[in-house]
């Protein structure tokens, strides 16, 4: 049997405090659910203001994200940049994501998901191919407004550095703990914040005490 992961709700809820505070409302740009899915994709392991870059670079490049669908890996991380984090492997992974819904539609687009209840949408992101369980949870939350709390390595080590999770938690185990902790009314603010907070260097919050000495500051991969 799994023990469930070390989640320190009080050092969470501090950190999370000291982010609206030091941010306020964060305001939220509505987009369509397959710019959703691209923008996700960009985001997933990678700082936010790359991202942005990146999303500008696609769009200059591709007439639509049909054409991206058909691009080469190779093509794409010439198009977003060979220095990108994960540079190939998002490209192969966008790709075969890109891929599998044409197959499933006849169509680059997620609009139809809009009718579809919950589960039904969360169960067809998550088994789409090549997707991270971050890009998936994140267009569940942002563009269909399910709950989910969208969490990949990156975010997950700045947690850890926090003292929020144990230095041995994956993600696999993390995401499940945060949805049960974070109101789903709470999501997308949480999410933002967290975004907002690594893209600042993820500063220690105040009120959350050092990792004791010896210690790893993180997991090792």
């Amino acid at each position: 049997m799994t023990t469930a992961p070390a989640l320190h709700h009080r050092n969470f809820d501090t950190l999370v405090r000291t982010l609206r505070d030091r941010h306020g409302p964060i305001e939220v740009a509505p987009l369509g659910l397959i710019d959703q899915f691209i923008w996700s994709f960009l985001l997933w392991e990678a700082d936010p203001a790359d991202a942005e870059r990146a999303l500008h670079k696609v769009q200059k490049a591709v007439v639509d994200f049909n054409e991206l669908r058909v691009c080469l890996p190779e093509e794409t991380v010439a198009i977003i940049g060979p220095r990108y984090s994960r540079a190939h492997e998002r490209a192969m992974r966008l790709r075969a994501g890109l891929q599998d819904i044409y197959f499933r539609e006849h169509m680059v687009s997620l609009d139809h998901l809009k009718d579809a209840p919950k589960r039904t949408a969360r169960q067809y992101l998550d088994t789409l191919d090549g997707v991270p369980p971050f890009v998936s949870g994140r267009v569940f939350l942002m563009g269909l407004g399910g709950h989910a709390t969208p969490l990949d390595d990156r975010l997950l080590e700045n947690l850890i550095e926090a003292d929020v999770f144990d230095e041995d938690t994956t993600p696999e185990r993390a995401i499940p703990a945060l949805e049960r902790h974070v109101k789903a009314e709470d999501a997308v603010e949480t999410h933002m914040l967290l975004l907002a907070w690594c893209a600042a260097g993820a500063p220690r919050p105040k009120g959350v005490k050092p990792r004791a000495a010896g210690k790893p500051k993180s997991r090792k991969d």
